[in-house]
């Protein structure tokens, strides 16, 4: 481990310390990226001939996190061919969102990009904290292959609710969506194809169960975890949270017959082809289960596929793959978004807003995003399959990520979206375990939601019991 300040010679890094590590299955280090970028050209992001000598530092927040390490490499080589200075607070994600809040309401912020995870973004966004990209640049969009998340980038005020034709506010810089991981050499040994829905899924696992040697399938279901790994499910079986949230309709939906068959499925592979324990099964435990083979397939965030083919970590690194997650029974697929964006406060001087920006439109390029997976990133383009990466068996991942990425969403699109991931997470949990049936949580779940978001002055149409 180096210290911050010795990693970067040029960066300023607060913060903690970034674990540093050597080329492996394709993997690049930090040293190596400015080769990876030789042939980019960064004229177009300049504001000007004088750019280098006039830009100010830019001062960003960002987690401490697995896809760090890739983000300062780009910095880094930014840094070097324009003269641009930076300035990182890296920060544990638990320290992330009082640093956040306490920046934007002060009277000049700390930061001029600040990383917001998917669960604060709407509360950002609503709380009028952020500058309009347009308004720095008329011209900035995000390019066509950038994936929106849900159209997470873009907040619309009137409806409080993301939506694609409001106001873009964010930049993704790190696309963590959920995808199914599986054994293909177990999958041969047995004659079975990668499941197109959730049914096909059961029985695969059901043919790839052995208890106490082997589980068929694993799946996270914490309090903490469970509504992220169950609202693919969800979505998928026809299910949703709220009415039309896209519209400003959000009467809680969530206790649907759709929703209580997904829940079912839910639950039968954590119970019959799952590990026994899933109430209390966490990412690292799972993470853990594949990569000691203990687990035949499993869902899970595609950041863990840099562990699951690291041969330090992993006994199954040739042979784990990723797919599309499984359809519902109405051939409907879905993935869950779990992303950063990057947004430039309102409260920051417009020099810093408009070197900001210059950053972003560099960091959105194809080649860039090459550039910053071959690092170890998560990519952000879901167009990077006619690239290069396509030909090395490293990131064979790429494929699985776009299919996910495609039709990954939020599912607490709400500036209230923290209360109530606790409170439906409370009522899954308990259903996962036993302690109370599938119809009773989703009724549970959806009665507390109606009255937390009736308590914020919404208008809604009470939840139907099921």
């Amino acid at each position: 481990m180096d210290g911050f300040g010795k990693i970067v010679s040029q960066t300023s890094i607060q913060g903690g310390e970034i674990d540093m590590f050597e080329r492996k299955d394709g993997r690049y280090t930090r040293r190596m990226v400015g080769k990876l970028l030789a042939g980019l050209s960064l004229a177009a992001y300049l504001t000007s001939p004088a750019f280098a000598q006039d830009a100010p530092t830019i001062r960003i927040l960002i987690s401490q996190s697995p896809w760090l390490n890739s983000f300062v490499s780009l910095v880094d080589e930014y840094q070097k061919e324009t003269g641009t200075k930076f300035q990182l607070d890296v920060t544990p994600f638990g320290g992330m969102v009082d640093k956040m809040r306490n920046s934007v309401r002060a009277q000049q912020g700390s930061y001029d990009i600040i990383n917001i995870n998917a669960q604060s973004l709407a509360e950002i966004y609503a709380g009028g904290f952020l500058k309009p990209l347009k308004e720095i640049d008329s011209g900035f969009t995000l390019p066509d292959g950038v994936v929106d998340f849900g159209g997470s980038a873009y907040w619309n005020a009137q409806t409080n609710s993301f939506d694609p034709k409001g106001t873009l506010y964010g930049v993704p810089t790190n696309g963590n969506v959920l995808v199914l991981y599986y054994r293909s050499d177990l999958y041969k040994e047995a004659g079975l194809k990668v499941p197109q829905t959730w049914d096909e899924l059961v029985e695969n696992a059901k043919a790839l169960h052995k208890p106490s040697s082997q589980y068929g399938f694993v799946s996270r279901g914490t309090r903490e975890s469970i509504l992220f790994d169950f609202s693919p499910v969800l979505w998928s079986y026809g299910g949703s949270f709220f009415a039309d949230p896209e519209n400003g309709d959000h009467s809680v939906t969530l206790n649907s017959p759709q929703s209580l068959q997904a829940l079912e499925m839910f639950i039968k592979l954590n119970k019959e082809v799952g590990t026994g324990n899933a109430g209390a099964l966490e990412q690292a435990e799972l993470i853990q289960l594949l990569s000691t083979g203990k687990a035949a397939q499993g869902t899970a965030v595609i950041a863990a596929v840099a562990d699951l083919q690291d041969p330090n970590k992993s006994i199954v690194t040739d042979t784990i793959e990723t797919a599309l997650l499984p359809a519902g029974p109405n051939g409907k697929h879905a993935s869950v978004a779990g992303q950063w964006m990057a947004g430039i406060p309102k409260n920051i001087p417009e020099a810093n807003q408009k070197a900001a920006v210059d950053f972003l439109k560099w960091f959105l390029q194809k080649d860039t995003q090459v550039a910053y997976t071959e690092a170890g990133g998560i990519p952000i383009r879901k167009d990077l399959g006619d690239t290069k990466l396509a030909e090395d068996p490293a990131y064979r991942f790429i494929k699985a990520f776009s299919q996910n990425a495609d039709v990954a969403k939020m599912n607490t699109p709400l500036k209230e979206g923290v209360r109530i991931k606790e409170a439906i997470s409370l009522y899954l949990n308990r259903a996962l375990i036993g302690e109370i049936s599938p119809k009773d949580a989703l009724n549970g779940a959806a009665t507390e939601v109606n009255q937390i978001l009736t308590a914020a002055g919404y208008k809604l149409t009470p939840p139907k019991m099921l």
